[in-house]
């Protein structure tokens, strides 16, 4: 994590489904990606990767974009 600036936040274990939910602060998705892969964490779990944005950050760009109606 330290090769490539990831921050962990949270990281909580979803019941009754057996899942983990793992809250990343990165510089990029890429640098998340090859985390995963070079750690070998890939070889034995399945990942779902999502990137996610603050609703403060995402408001004050939909607030920026031009009304198209």
């Amino acid at each position: 994590m330290n090769k490539y600036g990831i921050k962990p936040e949270v990281m909580v274990h979803l019941d009754p489904g057996h899942k983990v939910l793992w809250v990343l602060d990165a510089a990029s998705a890429e640098n998340v990606r090859d985390f995963i892969y070079e750690s070998g964490l890939a070889q034995w779990n399945d990942f779902e990767f999502y990137m996610a944005s603050t609703l403060e950050w995402i408001t004050n760009v939909i607030d920026k974009l031009p009304t198209i109606y």
